[in-house]
């Protein structure tokens, strides 16, 4: 059977090691190096929430200033108008939760799929002789070591493109091996099995990184986070006309919105947020050595 290239993944990340001009994969826009990102996302809920409370008193103390001059009649309408505006910042809300829970839920999804690739990768490499068998085996258990340090490093930006260089370096390795080898086997339908699930761990390494730079757009969650105040304001202005104040209720409003942002938040940021999709699947290759 004819032998296929190396995956075209697998070309992109070989660029920092085929040559003298070193590619890194934190070149350009590649890592999002955005102001809300780089942020520290306990510095950005309770900024969020002092926020909320400011609005929302500024909102009543201008509904103050208006509650004499404002008819019961108008009075209504600012509630239709609140109850409206709350209502579109449940949609946003909802929506930009949606999107945040879709990428967590690919991530996780794309873990368990490069691990049986890895795992399938593996137990075709047994059916291979001596040497290339037992080399080839040795080169995924390397593989699969340096994978499970990649989900878990964090943030650490210098030792993720350690781990990226070693990742595309055991790429090379295993791929030169395996069509090496193939080139010389009279029956190549084995080598060819071996050689289409490397290639899709190969890939599924590419797009697990493209799955951690693919972020919820940054101009949605400010949308969210300009609504959240509008809406805040507001309630403290229908509060302001009426002439009285239910602090217990404006809290909870700044509080209720500020917890689903920051969900929001973290869920966007699998390798610093405090949830993170389970590594379980590649951690199990390692204990099936």
């Amino acid at each position: 059977m004819p032998l296929s290239p190396l995956p075209r993944s697998a070309l992109t990340e070989s660029k920092s090691v085929a040559g003298p001009q070193e590619f890194s994969v934190f070149d350009g826009a590649v890592v999002n190096e955005s102001l809300l990102y780089r942020t520290n996302e306990v510095i950005i809920n309770w900024a969020f929430f002092a926020l909320m409370l400011t609005a929302t008193e500024v909102g009543f103390r201008l509904g103050r200033k208006s509650e004499a001059r404002t008819p019961e009649s108008i009075k209504s309408q600012i509630f239709t108008v609140e109850a409206a505006i709350l209502g579109i910042l449940a949609l946003l809300l909802g929506f930009t939760m949606s999107m945040a829970v879709s990428r967590f839920e690919i991530r996780k999804q794309l873990v368990l799929e490069e691990a049986d690739a890895i795992g399938t990768s593996r137990l075709r490499a047994q059916l291979l002789p001596a040497p290339a068998g037992p080399e080839i085996a040795s080169l995924l258990s390397q593989y699969v070591n340096v994978r499970v340090q990649y989900g878990t490093v964090g943030d650490d930006l210098a030792r993720l493109e350690d781990l990226n260089s070693q990742t595309t370096r055991l790429q090379t390795e295993l791929w030169s091996k395996t069509t090496a080898y193939a080139r010389q086997d009279p029956n190549p339908v084995t080598t060819g099995l071996l050689l289409q699930s490397l290639n899709q761990a190969i890939d599924l390494g590419e797009a697990r990184w493209m799955a951690f730079q693919n972020h919820v757009p940054e101009s949605v969650i400010y949308v969210n986070a300009v609504v959240g105040l509008l809406s805040a304001m507001l309630v403290g202005y229908s509060f302001g006309v009426n002439g009285r104040r239910n602090i217990f209720s404006m809290f909870m409003l700044a509080v209720a919105i500020t917890l689903v942002l920051a969900v929001i938040i973290d869920l966007d940021r699998p390798r610093s947020g405090y949830i993170r999709g389970s590594q379980q699947p590649i951690t199990d290759l390692l204990q099936r050595r």
